[in-house]
């Protein structure tokens, strides 16, 4: 069982080669796709990736919105689940904790996405996006954080020194 406040307990190398040979060829063959963001035609990856372009199209609406710009695009009816976590995230203190919201609910999504079967297929490709998603959140640290906070602003400190 996955459980978002704990480190993923493999990795994706590693979920990839315990599946092969345990579920169908279909099945396995869905998993693998999965890192490149495609679908292979299955409904829950189809809508798995709507949620996400759906948020995604929040949040860029509230960037253009808080830098003055219009946007131009078509009206959007959007939900209020959608809009209340882009607002959280855009309110967020700084881009760690909006990255951090946005993957808690794009996590809790899963969890009620999947079903109550515990071996369906959507059960299966929840866990491995589940799984992608605690991945990510493991990535980041306080020390990979101040790394790149240093690099780029050493770029910013060559970019003033150059003008």
């Amino acid at each position: 069982m996955l459980r978002y406040h704990e480190p993923a307990p493999l990795t994706w190398e590693r979920f990839l080669a315990d599946a092969q040979g345990n579920i169908s060829d279909s099945d396995y063959r869905l998993l693998t796709i999965i890192p490149e963001g495609k679908d292979g035609g299955n409904g829950f990856l189809k809508k798995w990736y709507a949620v996400n372009a759906k948020v995604s199209d929040a949040v860029n609406a509230q960037r253009k919105a808080n830098l003055g710009r219009d946007d131009v695009g078509p009206v959007v009816l959007r939900e209020y689940e959608i809009e209340r976590v882009a607002n959280a995230a855009m309110n967020a203190k700084n881009p760690l904790e909006a990255e951090i919201i946005l993957m808690k609910f794009g996590y809790d999504y899963l969890e009620s996405a999947k079903g109550l079967e515990p071996f369906s297929e959507n059960a299966l490709l929840a866990y491995a996006l589940q799984l992608r998603i605690l991945l990510r959140k493991d990535s980041f640290t306080a020390e990979k954080g101040n790394e790149q906070y240093e690099k780029l602003f050493g770029i910013i400190q060559n970019e003033m020194n150059m003008e």
